[in-house]
């Protein structure tokens, strides 16, 4: 396991980003508060390897294959537990932004407090 993080708070329109744009915006508990609305706050975690092309990432029980991983997602997870994922249900060949993880799998998760995100 690369990385495992329980989910600690919903922001306020976080759902609604990830139903209207495919996007789930994660960040540890140091969320700034400007972000706190968009964000899915989680605990401290530490990224053991890279997150690469293939990996699964493991959210609420629903799996979901790693398409992409943009230039800066890597440091950023390791730094502040923050990137944004994003969400298809088959690859689009879309480039990944800085700090985005395509992901590719069926539905959304049904998120909740006290889930876990873990990346295998």
């Amino acid at each position: 396991m690369k990385y495992r993080v329980t989910l600690t708070a919903i922001g306020d329109f976080a759902l609604q980003l990830l139903q209207t744009r495919g996007n789930l915006i994660i960040f540890d508990k140091d969320v700034p508060y400007s972000y706190e609305n968009m964000v899915i706050s989680h605990t401290k975690g530490s990224l053991t390897e890279d997150v690469r092309e293939g990996d699964t990432i493991v959210i609420a029980e629903r799996s979901y294959k790693v398409a992409r991983v943009g230039s800066d997602a890597n440091a950023n997870l390791r730094a502040h537990g923050h990137v944004t994922l994003h969400f298809e249900s088959e690859d689009s060949g879309t480039e990944a932004q800085p700090g985005e993880i395509h992901l590719i799998g069926e539905g959304f998760p049904r998120i909740m407090v006290d889930d876990t995100l873990e990346i295998l």
